[in-house]
């Protein structure tokens, strides 16, 4: 009889654990539709020569160089820091192990930008050692490195813990305890545990190597350029998977080495038929200290970090008004991300046929290690395959734009993230995976049992606290996603961890802190519930409760997404530019304005500043000086026709003549009386005066006169009534003697008088009528009213003199008439207004 079971059962080449085959075949399918097809995508983009003028071969080979060294260091330490909390999750008691278990979940939940923030607040501008870094560059480089790769090394430790416990698992207890009676220490470890050790040590070392070369935000936020920080310039530059495939090649090849590797080792981790008792600590004292010092670093100083830095409640009242939906929109992604990663890693196990199941496993490990951007960007390319196939044989597919809607809904994003987290729902349901399993189904079919009530009644029972743990652990990884996120994000679509990285990027630190404790306390609770769940406590009841609670109170919160917006389409006049770094090509453009000869200046993230005539042809391109430090933001004509440029990072304002020269400048970094932090925009009273907006901790509004001495000031950091938080754009009614500073922080515009006195307050934090959400620019049309300009809530929006909204337009999107972050506005002698469509790499003009 048993014969004949065992025979039956290998007839078959796919039989899920449990024996669920319908769930083993979908799992397959959408492995074949979202890891397959992108990497075959991407190893065709990358054998087919594209846009080779982008890449740098010598700047590339220098960067992984870099690179290899940057995450060799990062690996080996990781795999040094984790060694002992890897032994103590595996060799603890019960008790033990859930609290290890719970500290590492903690520290790996938590975003890597994020731990980088925390520790950076000790840098900030406002304090001496930031001070010191904004002068001298080389120092501050080499801080940026040193503080990114302590960072790195921080958040990778217990990935190698993980890994090396279960090495020390699979350690005889009869061989440890005889080694233990013959041989001191170091002998003990020199012979036995690092012989046994070496594979999953190893592996870690790989794992955690593979994973920091393909690291790019915490890198970015640093400064610090590697080959990650150069794909995601490259990809704005070009816009070309091809580009990126063919650049990528250091990282792919380290990647596929690794997938392999780890797809092969893979069978090591399912339980032997007759298990041999793992290895009992009997002195942890020191393994505890150490644990708790790597606690201390890793999670709970960057915590205590935030909160000291916390100033006021006021930006929570503010996150629940502008945030919360972004928030829940983005675990409902995450859910639906973690659902389709248990179905491919599910699918991948269901395989019994060994050579087949290595190969898939290879290709989603693959997926794992990988930049995220890069398999992001050849996930849109296939669905952009689909959609022109689609288009060759329905025509109506094409003509009511299924796939283009596909493209630009919340799905793409579950799918970039369960392409990327697969590969942690494949090591977690391996590890339920043993061949006690088959004993249970041979059972199971004596009574006559189907395969699915064998799945459902006695393996279901046994794993799913563990399934729903690992569900947890990918949701919350997927929250904080951000390369993937980026390239996939549709336009307007709300995302938490997109915003958090903008407001990490533009200094808004009581935004950020609030944000990143909300975070904080929502992932303890969600690896609190993990934890029980891994370890099948008693208390797992309530666990599911919890989590049970938490998704429902997620989905009614989204559910009241989008709030009462209503605009009005756009008539556009015209639009001009397109990506990439030639004459009248963007890359993210930013700044804005139009001179009295209707001459349009546009400045972008490559630091170039281009003249174009009214209709959009390109006449002057001029570089900046200096942008190793970064880009201006903010550009104004001056009645003379002088430009003047606010040079952001490097804490000065820059005065070009017509004809493209650098006339003058003044300001420098400080905290003084004509100094700057970030300045941001400038704008004119007509009787000499010259207003300077900046934020960064001085967030002011300085006056200085024609020839840039200082005068006076007003304004400072906060949130409270004459207080301003990142004064993002300035402009003036020169008949009125009106000053309208866009307070793009506080989610509102501030008039003043020339003389610096608070008139009053035009809007509120929402996305309403007469609300505003981040307004980045503003701009007077010729009857006096205000059109404002929001990145938040990619739109237009007209006011009256009097403060209220008299029409709102445009919306998200990449069609004509609808905006992708759109950073500043300007308007021309007809009232026709030019807005820079960030994200859209163009500028576009409407009439209104």
């Amino acid at each position: 009889m048993t014969e004949r079971l065992i025979s039956s059962s290998d007839a078959h080449d796919i039989d899920g654990p449990g024996g669920s085959r319908f769930l083993s075949c979908g799992g397959l399918v959408l492995w074949a539709v979202l890891i397959l097809a992108p990497l075959a995508i991407l190893f065709a983009c990358s054998i087919r020569p594209a846009g080779a003028d982008y890449i740098d071969s010598a700047r590339m080979l220098s960067l992984t160089f870099k690179t290899f060294g940057l995450a060799a260091i990062i690996a080996l330490s990781a795999v040094v820091l984790g060694y002992i909390p890897g032994r103590l999750l595996a060799t603890s008691t019960p008790g033990g192990k859930d609290i290890v278990l719970l500290l590492l979940l903690l520290t790996l939940v938590l975003p890597r930008y994020m731990l980088y923030y925390a520790w950076s607040l000790l840098l900030d501008p406002t304090t001496q050692l930031g001070r010191f870094l904004a002068v001298d560059i080389s120092v501050a480089r080499f801080v940026a490195s040193f503080t990114t790769t302590t960072v790195l090394v921080m958040w990778y430790w217990p990935v190698a813990a993980l890994l090396i416990a279960q090495g020390w698992k699979n350690i005889d207890s009869e061989v440890w305890d005889s080694s233990c009676l013959e041989a001191g220490a170091w002998m003990r470890f020199k012979n036995i545990t690092l012989p046994l050790l070496a594979r999953p040590m190893l592996l870690a070392f790989g794992v955690c190597f593979v994973l920091s070369m393909s690291e790019f935000t915490t890198f970015h936020l640093a400064g610090v350029e590697t080959v990650g920080t150069e794909l995601g310039v490259l990809y704005e530059l070009s816009g070309s998977e091809g580009v990126l495939a063919r650049a990528a090649w250091p990282i792919s090849i380290v990647a596929v080495a690794a997938a392999i590797i780890l797809s092969m080792a893979c069978k090591k981790w399912t339980s032997p038929e007759i298990r041999i008792s793992s290895v009992e600590s009997r002195s942890q004292k020191g393994g505890w200290s150490i644990l708790a010092v790597l606690t201390v670093f890793s999670l709970i100083a960057p915590v205590v970090l935030l909160v000291v830095h916390l100033r006021t409640i006021k930006p929570f009242t503010q996150f629940i008004k502008l945030h919360l939906d972004e928030l829940c929109i983005s675990f409902l992604i995450a859910a639906c991300a973690a659902i389709l990663s248990h179905l491919i890693a599910y699918g991948a196990l269901a395989l019994r046929r060994r050579r087949i199941s290595v190969i898939i496993n290879a290709t989603i490990f693959l997926a794992m290690f990988l930049p995220a951007s890069v398999i992001a960007i050849s996930l849109l390319k296939m669905f952009g395959s689909i959609d022109h196939f689609a288009g060759l044989l329905y025509e109506k597919y094409v003509s009511d734009g299924y796939v283009d809607r596909l493209q630009q809904s919340w799905f793409i994003v579950s799918a970039g993230h369960a392409c990327r987290f697969s590969g942690v729902a494949l090591v977690i349901l391996l590890l339920t995976k043993g061949s006690h399993r088959r004993h249970l189904s041979e059972m199971a079919a004596l009574d006559g049992a189907s395969r699915f009530k064998t799945w459902l009644y006695v393996h279901l029972p046994c794993t799913w606290q563990l399934l729903a743990g690992s569900f947890l652990l990918i949701v919350m990884f997927s929250v904080t996603e951000i390369s993937a996120t980026m390239v996939l994000l549709p336009a307007g679509l709300a995302n938490f961890a997109q915003r958090l990285l903008n407001q990490m990027h533009y200094a808004r630190d009581q935004q950020v802190i609030a944000s990143c404790l909300i975070l904080i306390a929502s992932f303890g609770l969600l690896a609190f519930i993990a934890a029980l769940l891994f370890r099948g406590i008693r208390l797992r009841r309530f666990g599911m409760l919890a989590l049970c609670v938490f998704f429902v109170c997620t989905l009614g919160i989204s559910g009241c997404y989008p709030n009462g917006r209503v605009s009005t389409a756009p008539d556009v006049d015209d639009s001009f530019g397109r990506t990439g770094r030639g004459a009248g090509e963007f890359v993210y453009p930013r700044a804005i304005d139009i001179a009295a000869d209707q001459t349009v200046a546009v400045i972008d993230k490559t630091g170039r500043l281009q003249r174009f005539t009214p209709k959009g042809e390109c006449k002057q391109v001029i570089n900046m000086p200096q942008i190793d430090k970064g880009k201006p933001i903010g550009l104004s004509f001056a009645p003379n026709g002088n430009l003047y440029v606010a040079d952001t990072h490097y804490h000065r304002v820059l005065v070009y003549s017509d004809a493209g020269e650098i006339v003058s400048e003044f300001g420098e970094y400080g905290k003084d009386d004509g100094c700057f932090i970030y300045p941001t925009d400038v704008a004119f009273s007509g009787d000499g005066r010259i207003f300077v907006g900046e934020y960064g901790g001085n967030d002011r509004i300085s006056v200085f006169d024609k020839d840039g001495k200082f005068l006076s000031s007003f304004g400072s950091f906060g949130c409270d009534e004459g207080q301003l938080s990142r004064p993002a754009s300035l402009c003036s009614d020169i008949s009125k003697k009106i000053l309208y500073v866009a307070d793009a922080c506080n989610h509102r515009i501030a008039v003043y008088d020339f003389d610096g006195n608070l008139k009053k307050y035009i809007g509120s934090p929402g996305t309403g009528i007469g609300q505003l959400r981040y307004p980045y620019d503003l701009t007077i049309l010729k009857n006096g009213d205000i059109a404002v300009c929001e990145y938040g809530n990619n739109r237009i929006q007209l006011f009256d003199p009097e403060g209220n909204s008299v029409g709102m337009y445009g919306s998200a999107g990449r069609e004509l008439g609808q905006l992708a972050y759109p950073w500043a506005v300007a308007a021309d002698k007809d009232d026709r207004i030019f807005i820079v469509d960030a994200g859209n790499n163009r500028v576009q003009v409407w009439e209104l």
